[in-house]
């Protein structure tokens, strides 16, 4: 166990050159209980001009504090993929001569980042992105003209992303034991060798599970294999599959797919169900009963059933999505892009933290979370 201040001391590295002048910040968050220490440490850097808050992973009493200090806007992708309805939210909470600096989860504002800079012009100095499925949307824009930096891919969000894998099939199990079944001996299916997905096949495998992987890239195919796992096609794995998770976080599962699945097989998301689900429950229109916490019991045309782990929802965040001190790494290196961007002029495109301060970071980290001294 840390003792209590850790955290402080922690951030207290990224925040000793002060505040950046006439900066705003656009922050998209998980209002978690361990959020708050690091929105008083942005604070500190830059005006926050707002808070968007995940929808699927809100607090209460997070949200309650964050209420009393900082502006609300609710987020969800129809306001934010739109360039009128983003220039009505965004540009009122600019203050004259302030510059606009947006922190994404998952991608929100890609399609809105030309109607951002020609609003803005050079105030507009960019986003930083924290998740692959985020990575991937601002990726698939042609040229952007702001810099996006990412740290969905640095060697700090590896380290973290193993421990989102282990937070997902701790909360999968938890939830499958509620329905009176356990995942010794289970056959599983896994979409998505990611970075997350080597965690999760990694950890089924430790628990004895029986463990079909699928996934289309050709090069984590091979990588999967040398890894000892078996490939299979998708249509098998959801054939044979007492337990399916997701973690690809691009649609990959259909509402045929559905139909393919065993009876009583459990479903399980990595993400939320938007980016995870090529369907929505609303579009079924299958008759659905929450038959214990966070199981949803959905019942098919032909009347057999699955089970929808946390709703369908991305598991972990039935019990917070905790993945210990881990989460501070990645923290840090949004604290760091948020300087980087507002005091270094950026080409726009994709962009990385330098390796150096990767490297920093990961020594701060050590030093005060572990006593490890470089």
């Amino acid at each position: 166990m840390h003792h209590i201040g850790v955290e402080h001391r922690f951030f207290h590295h990224f925040t000793a050159e002060g505040t950046t002048p006439d900066l705003c910040i656009l922050l998209v968050t998980h209002l978690l209980p361990d959020r708050p220490l690091f929105i008083e440490t942005l604070a500190q850097i830059g005006r926050i001009g707002a808070i968007l808050p995940k929808p699927k992973s809100i607090h209460a009493d997070t949200l309650a504090w964050v209420a009393r200090q900082y502006p609300i806007i609710e987020l969800d992708r129809r306001w934010t993929a739109s360039p009128g309805d983003v220039l009505a939210r965004v540009l009122p909470l600019l203050r004259p001569h302030e510059r606009l600096l947006i922190l994404d989860i998952g991608g929100y504002f890609a399609t809105t980042l030309a109607a951002l800079h020609r609003a803005l012009g050079e105030r507009f100095l960019g986003v930083v992105e924290m998740t692959e499925n985020g990575h991937q949307r601002y990726e698939a824009q042609a040229a952007p003209q702001v810099p996006v930096l990412s740290v969905a891919r640095s060697f700090l969000k590896q380290a973290e992303d193993v421990q989102i894998g282990l937070s997902v099939v701790y909360s999968a199990e938890s939830l499958a034991r509620s329905l009176n079944r356990t995942f010794n001996a289970c056959q599983a299916a896994l979409f998505g060798y990611g970075k997350v997905g080597h965690s999760i096949a990694a950890e089924l495998r430790r628990r004895n599970l029986w463990l079909d992987l699928v996934e289309t890239c050709p090069l984590r195919q091979v990588e999967a294999l040398s890894h000892g796992f078996h490939l299979a096609d998708k249509a098998s794995a959801l054939a044979r599959a007492e337990l399916l998770i997701c973690a690809t976080g691009n649609g990959a599962l259909s509402s045929a797919d559905l139909l393919l699945l065993q009876d009583g097989a459990m479903l399980a998301s990595v993400t939320s169900a938007d980016d995870e689900f090529a369907f929505t429950l609303a579009e079924l229109g299958w008759p659905s009963q929450e038959i214990c916490h966070r199981v949803l019991r959905l019942a098919r045309p032909d009347g057999t059933f699955i089970y929808l782990l946390n709703r369908g929802e991305a598991v972990n965040f039935v019990h917070g999505a905790v993945i210990g001190e881990y989460v501070y790494l990645v923290l840090a290196e949004i604290i760091e892009g948020v300087r980087l961007l507002a005091t270094r002029q950026r080409a726009g495109g994709l962009h990385e933290l330098p390796t150096a301060v990767m490297r920093d970071i990961a020594r701060l980290w050590l030093a005060d979370f572990h006593g490890v001294k470089g």
